[in-house]
């Protein structure tokens, strides 16, 4: 799941990597490293995803 949706924000300059509680991912800008979301599911993932399409 993890590899799929960094595939899918690295495309978009976002990086997505795990929370600290389990099932749950964080997102930040690949260019300057600002947090975007926290503890998000993989469903939210892809909503912010598109967003920042």
């Amino acid at each position: 799941m993890l590899e799929n949706l960094n595939k899918k924000a690295k495309s978009v300059g976002l990086h997505i990597a795990d929370a600290k509680k389990p099932k749950l991912y964080t997102i930040r800008k690949i260019k300057n490293g600002k947090l975007v979301a926290k503890n998000v599911s993989g469903d939210e993932a892809l909503q912010i995803i598109k967003k920042y399409k």
